[in-house]
Parts: structure tokens; sequence; C-alpha cells
């Protein structure tokens, strides 16, 4: 009995239970950072987001499907051709990665002690509205592959049943 379907279902589950537990935290870093002033030396904090890592092979679905409609010998193409970067690496952390954003924006308040002559502060660029709405796209796709997995797990069981 082949049941390397599910496997491969839960090692996505788990990608994308890793990549958006990574997104959360943040977005939950930048808005904890978000009325935060410069450090001593005059540092702003930059804001963090979650990017795919450019650096590894991807092979996405279009040119997946785009091979796959090319090829004219079922052994071109093997299931350890495609196999999961875990398998090889052992661990997710290397998809996506956090990468800071630079920018900052500037707030008067001449009363304030780290005003500049002008009376602007410097501040994060950090947008609250758009940090909440990451966070619950975030939160939401987290949920979905929750549930995933439960579904995956409910069909494994189902399948031992038979």
């Amino acid at each position: 009995m082949k049941v390397k379907g599910i496997f491969s279902a839960l090692r996505t589950s788990v990608s994308g239970l890793s990549t958006e537990m990574k997104k959360m935290n943040a977005i939950s870093e930048n808005i904890a950072n978000a009325s935060r002033t410069p450090d001593k030396t005059g540092k702003v904090y930059k804001r963090k987001i979650v990017v795919e890592n450019p650096v590894r092979n991807k092979t996405n679905f279009s040119n997946r499907l785009k091979s796959s409609l090319r090829r004219n010998n079922k052994v071109h193409f093997t299931e350890s051709r495609y196999s999961d970067r875990a398998n090889k690496k052992g661990s997710y952390e290397d998809h996506y990665k956090i990468v800071e954003l630079d920018g900052e924006k500037l707030i008067y308040d001449p009363r304030h002690p780290m005003a500049d002559d002008d009376g602007y502060i410097r501040m994060p660029n950090v947008n609250m509205v758009e940090e909440m709405v990451d966070m619950i796209t975030a939160s939401r796709a987290y949920e979905a592959n929750v549930n995933v997995m439960t579904a995956v797990k409910n069909m494994a069981k189902k399948a031992m049943d038979i």
C-alpha cells in the first residue's frame, strides 16, 4: 500500500504552519515596536517581513505542469526528483527568510526629547492597520493548514479501518 501522498500532504502542511508562524512572529514584533523611538545611536526600528528565499531552487506549480506536459516517458520524472526540501535538509527553515525594510516616518512633536531641531521625531514605518490585516491573513492561513492536517489524519484513520 502506497501512503506517500498522506505524508507528502503532512509535510506540506507543516511547511505552511512554519511559514505562517514566522509571519505572525514578524508581524507581532512590528506591532510591538511600532511606537519605538530611535535608540541612543539614532537607529530606527525597521519593519520586518517574511519573503521567499530566492536562493532555493523552486519548482512551482506552473513549471511542474509545463514539464509534465512535455514528458513522453513516465520514467523521465520520478517522485524522488521532486522530493520535498525537508527530506534533504531536515527542516523548512531555508524556504522563507525575514528581511528588514528600510524607511521611517517623521512625526511632528517639538516637545518630545528625541525631536530634532525642526521638531520632528523619526519613527518606524509601521502601519498598524496593514500589520493587523497581515496578522489576520496569517492566522487564517495557519488555521487552514491545521484543518488540512486534521483532514489528512482523519483520512489515514479511515484508511486503517478498511
